[in-house]
């Protein structure tokens, strides 16, 4: 017998012995009509019922003919059942069973006269049970672990059986019912766009995926890619006459890792058709605000007032916005964390005090941390992360304890390396400076072109406002804190790649080589439009994104529609001179009359990461990947044989194989 490649089955264990008929036709064999734990409230005393589900503890033997167990059904809802005929003598944790017998109440006290007993929750007291599958040792060696509730992520789906995760995957499912509610409301389409797409310059590293054929020119292999977002699938449905478009869209980009990041995650993907980033914005505005009022646990959705302070969003306040230039300058990046918006870094440049050490960063700004310290060991114990370099991408800021009257008359000599004084007394007094603040400074590039981002000081009030022991210290807001961000460059600068090891002090940035901040789809700001052929990095562009506590939920911008103005981005600006080959499809459609059209895309995974109050969008993802991009359950991604390779036209060199030969 042949035995394909391909083939789940295996020859050598082709003739094995197959389980007994007994043993295997028990687990298929239930009761129907079985009741949930929350069901048994209107269920009578000494009733029969059936529950379906799991055994949750191990068992406990209290007497000869009496056992104690625990039993949680679908819903994470936990009974005691009652075993006076020695039945769960051989039950073990997370047996999947099916349990019959009584409704007991459950004796839970005495009496107030000591006498007697009061009635408590209910309990059940089995006449039978029915083993549908019998599990291992291992959930017993985790029990440890099962009560953290943190289970090792090769065994997620015994993580996801305890109440805390099947929640917040009830919770994942609800919400995005709501959304397409909303969406169904406001006269949105729900339309699929392929996975399989073209690798394009869109900004990340792309994933691709190999096929069998190859081009007719010159017999390369052909690749498609997973799409980095439904970007160019959703223009071209503008273009073929869909109003309001949505989608929930399975994304994919090949980045580092990190708590927030996925290789594959989930978007709320948008796109309107002759609508502005007014209508984009106020649908958008609609769908969060009452996504957060029936979701969030938090008592209210907050924004930023034109005052500078946090209020609530409702009816007649909708959440605000800011300039990408206003948040650089005072929170020194373009995704500021307003549960805290007192915390401002304060440019010196009315006091005459410039940054002296690199003429292309002439800005030097200050934030003062107040009352930070009464004592040295308190200053070492608790701040002493700012000045750690690790935590930052270029220079590190300079961090100066006020610990003495001499310290706050002096204080600027400590930045005298990077920046020049006119008047320090002015400026003592303006600061209003104590013993016990910090203050900390460093040098940025002029407010009309920030492009570093985050700023050394936009990074350092980023790392207090992740500290739980400084958020409390400083009382930040609990609830939380949303903003638009609005009028981004459009392009920004392409920064010289420098080896790790050579860190430079400073971005470097190449000489007349521009990328775009959003993505080149983006429109520019017409008042910005006659600078587009003489000084791309002044432009604004018509992108815009959503902020909550300092996360970019979502971003959106309208597009560029014109062929003309397209093709001159692609070549003239961004450099692409293989345009027609990679974008050919939209601009073809937009030669054929695409509307004008905005559009919007909310990070979902992260949505129902702040709406279920926790960190990481790990806990909200059924299976997410590692922080190195393996998915432990299954164990991808895996190896592929050179024989499978060879059908995509593919090879490797095994350079260990090699080297050993």
């Amino acid at each position: 017998m042949i035995c394909g490649r391909r083939l789940f089955s295996s020859c050598a264990k082709l003739y094995a012995e197959l389980p007994s008929f007994e043993n295997i036709a028990h687990k298929f064999e239930f009761k129907k009509g079985s009741k949930t734990i929350k069901e048994l409230s209107s269920v009578d005393i000494d009733e029969t019922v059936v529950i379906n589900g799991w055994i949750d503890k191990k068992p406990k033997h209290m007497g000869k003919n009496l056992i104690f167990c625990s039993l949680r059904d679908i819903n994470g809802d936990t009974i005691q059942l009652v075993d006076t005929k020695r039945i769960l003598k051989n039950a073990t944790v997370e047996d999947v069973v099916q349990a019959e017998g009584k409704v007991k109440a459950k004796i839970n006290k005495l009496g107030a006269d000591g006498q007697g007993s009061v009635q408590g929750p209910k309990e059940i007291s089995i006449d039978l049970i029915r083993t549908l599958n019998k599990s291992n040792e291992k959930p017993t060696q985790l029990l440890d672990l099962k009560s953290k509730e943190k289970y090792p992520p090769e065994y997620r789906y015994l993580q996801l059986r305890l109440p805390k995760y099947h929640n917040i995957l009830r919770k994942r499912y609800d919400i995005l019912t709501n959304i397409r509610a909303i969406l169904n409301e406001k006269n949105f389409m729900e339309v699929a766009t392929p996975v399989l797409f073209k690798s394009t310059p869109e900004g990340a590293r792309e994933f691709l995926v190999p096929t069998r054929k190859t081009s007719t020119d010159d017999v390369s292999p052909l690749f498609y890619a997973l799409p980095q977002s439904p970007q160019q699938y959703k223009q071209l449905l503008m273009s073929s006459g869909i109003q309001n478009y949505f989608q929930v869209a399975k994304c994919f980009r090949d980045e580092d890792l990190r708590a927030d990041r996925q290789p594959e995650f989930t978007q709320i993907d948008m796109e309107m058709a002759f609508s502005t980033k007014t209508e984009v914005i106020e649908t958008v505005n609609n769908l969060v605000t009452q996504s957060w009022h029936k979701f969030s646990s938090k008592q209210k959705l907050l924004t930023m007032s034109d005052s500078g302070k946090l209020v609530p969003v409702n009816q007649e306040q909708s959440i605000n916005k800011i300039t990408y230039q206003k948040a650089m300058e005072l929170y020194g990046i373009d995704k500021p964390d307003l549960r805290f918006p007192e915390l401002k870094i304060t440019n010196l440049s009315d006091f005459n005090v410039h940054g002296i050490e690199n003429s292309d960063f002439p800005v030097f700004e200050v934030i003062v941390i107040r009352g930070a310290f009464s004592t040295n060991e308190d200053l070492r114990r608790r701040w002493s992360f700012l000045g750690d370099k690790s935590n930052y991408n270029y220079r590190t800021p300079i961090v100066v304890p006020l610990e003495s009257d001499e310290a706050i008359l002096n204080w600027h000599e400590k930045f005298l390396e990077i920046a020049s004084f006119e008047n320090p007394k002015i400026i003592n007094k303006y600061l209003k400076l104590r013993k016990g603040d910090i203050i900390c400074g460093s040098t940025r590039e002029p407010n009309s072109s920030i492009f570093e981002n985050p700023t050394p000081l936009g990074r350092l009030r980023q790392l207090l406002l992740e500290n739980k022991e400084i958020t409390s210290f400083l009382n930040v807001e609990s609830n939380d804190a949303a903003i638009w961000v609005v009028d981004f460059p459009l392009f920004s600068p392409v920064e010289v790649d420098s080896p790790s090891s050579e860190k430079p002090k400073y971005p470097i940035y190449e000489k007349n080589k521009f990328t775009s901040t959003h993505h080149p789809f983006t429109m520019v700001n017409l008042e910005d439009y006659n600078k587009l052929s003489s000084k791309p990095l002044d432009c604004r562009g018509l992108h815009y994104d959503l902020v909550m506590n300092g996360v970019e939920l979502g971003g959106g911008s309208t597009r560029v529609h014109d062929p003309v103005l397209q093709n001159y981005i692609f070549e003239n600006i961004l450099n692409i001179q293989n345009s027609k080959e990679l974008f050919g499809h939209l601009l073809n459609a937009f030669e054929m009359g695409t509307p004008p059209h905005s559009g919007f895309a909310i990070g979902f995974d992260r949505m129902c990461a702040m709406l279920c109050d926790t960190t990481s969008i790990r806990d909200v993802i059924a299976f997410p990947k590692s922080a190195s991009g393996v998915d432990l359950v299954v164990d991808s991604p895996s190896k592929v044989s050179q024989t499978n390779l060879k059908e995509y036209n593919l090879s490797y060199s095994n350079h260990q194989q090699q080297t050993s030969k």
